[in-house]
């Protein structure tokens, strides 16, 4: 695996109503638009997890059959709002992706993640994951 040289800023946050930010961005020179960097990301959710969450149908699923571990609205400019799914509490929140030719990200705010406590750090955690990973693939991508 080929890792990105670059730094990436990675902050996640915690608000008092339950809901968590999560934002990662790196120092990669990109000019792909939001739907092919949400085509790299989701990717990586497949490669991550050996194809056992895959996006398919406007969510990320099991196996990308079933069931719905997070839904998803339509792609409005670079993001998608969350409808729901098993891993959310509600509706609410967006997932976005951007890149300004000199750095890109992967961003979510306001998303209300069903496990509360100390168990959002997981999610965190993962999120983190996969941004970073997204970032090196990206990248990869554009060189």
């Amino acid at each position: 695996m080929e890792y990105l040289q670059t730094a990436i800023e990675s902050v996640s946050v915690k608000h008092d109503d339950g809901t968590i930010d999560s934002f990662q961005r790196g120092h990669v020179g990109s000019e792909l638009d939001s739907a092919q960097l949400e085509h790299l990301y989701w990717d990586e959710i497949r490669r991550v997890t050996l194809g056992a969450a895959r996006y398919s149908r406007g969510a990320i699923r099991v196996g990308g059959f079933w069931p719905v571990i997070l839904r998803f609205g339509p792609l409005v400019d670079g993001r998608r709002p969350i409808t729901g799914g098993l891993f959310a509490r509600g509706a609410g929140g967006t997932i976005g992706w951007q890149a300004d030719g000199e750095h890109t990200a992967v961003i979510v705010q306001g998303f209300p993640p069903l496990l509360g406590g100390p168990f959002w750090r997981v999610e965190a955690w993962f999120h983190d994951v996969i941004g970073r990973r997204f970032l090196a693939r990206v990248a990869r991508e554009t060189r």
